[in-house]
């Protein structure tokens, strides 16, 4: 499998109002002045932030069709509010748990270093911290979408998961979001109910999950499941452990034999891999805080911002402040 590099969601800030919007879903959050502070997008999340008047209404179907506060961001057609804020070939964070449910067209992403493409029918669940980017998408492209976070351990959902769904799977997650979507109507929110929703969602997709994995497994090749195992181990340490031993060491093989392999299997070494991994957490710093560049380089694990920069401009061509513009 051969993956470019993958788009991160850029926080786009207009205003609407008193309305300022970051991206594609929402928290409220308290900053001075109206104005994000490097520390209140130090976790980098696709939160709308200082949220004090609704947002403007949807037009076409002459009401909203998102809603957003503290508990929950749910919209029921991403074309009409959503993707307009969002940058092909720019990565994003999510801060918290995102699911996204393809309805109409395709998209092809890359997410924590993974390249999938994603059709009518196809949902993807995305964990906290998650960094993905939009290579491209169709003109038709379209999504239903919610924000997850504090359910009960037992829900627990550690990687990414990518499904296409039956007619009857399809069907039965629609009606789950729809009655979250109900229950946003009801005001004060309970947000109860829609955790305990969420939960039952998500414990049935982690079921079809684990099913497609296990047919996955007994199908996949040896170095298939080395390379995903390394991608998975990247997206853990990859900050902090630059070196093949240290992954072939927890893989349990030689570095040359994983040197090999990742190769082999995806066209890029060991390093590429890495140094894929690096741009991709720095671009994501450098655009959507106001952190200095030796702080981003700090951050980095780099020695001193010298090296930091010498290494950026030669992965993208250009030096952090010039991407940063």
């Amino acid at each position: 499998m051969s993956c470019s590099s993958f788009s991160s969601f850029k926080f786009l800030l207009q205003n609407y109002n008193d309305f300022t919007i970051l991206t594609l879903s929402f928290k409220r959050q308290k900053c001075s002045n109206s104005k994000i502070m490097a520390k209140s997008v130090e976790n980098l999340s696709l939160n709308f932030v200082n949220l004090r008047t609704p947002p403007p209404p949807s037009k076409g179907d002459g009401g909203r069709l998102y809603y957003v506060d503290e508990h929950i961001y749910i919209t029921m057609n991403a074309q009409d509010f959503g993707l307009k804020y969002l940058r092909i070939d720019q990565p994003y964070r999510v801060d918290e748990g995102r699911v996204m449910m393809v309805t109409h067209g395709w998209v092809r992403v890359v997410i924590n270093l993974e390249e999938q493409r994603l059709e009518q029918q196809s949902i993807i669940v995305l964990v906290a911290d998650s960094i993905f980017e939009i290579l491209e998408w169709s003109d038709d492209f379209d999504i239903r979408a919610f924000s997850f976070k504090d359910l009960p351990l037992f829900t627990s959902i550690s990687q990414q998961i990518y499904l296409t769904l039956s007619d009857d799977e399809w069907l039965l997650v629609n009606e789950y979001v729809e009655l979250m979507w109900h229950e946003t109507k009801h005001q004060p929110l309970q947000p109860e109910v829609i955790t305990h929703l969420q939960t039952a969602l998500l414990l049935a997709l982690k079921r079809l999950a684990d099913r497609e994995e296990t047919l996955r497994q007994q199908t996949a090749t040896r170095k298939d499941k080395i390379f995903h195992q390394f991608l998975r181990l990247v997206n853990l340490y990859g900050l902090r452990e630059r070196k093949i031993e240290f992954y072939a060491d927890k893989l349990c093989v030689t570095p040359n034999h994983l040197g090999a392999v990742i190769k082999k299997a995806s066209g890029l070494t060991v390093m590429q891999w890495l140094n894929r991994h690096a741009i991709q957490k720095a671009k994501v710093l450098l655009r959507y805080s106001d952190l200095p560049i030796w702080e981003v380089a700090e951050r980095m694990n780099f020695a001193n911002p010298s090296f930091f920069s010498k290494f950026f401009k030669g992965e993208t061509g250009m030096t952090p402040g010039e991407y940063r513009k």
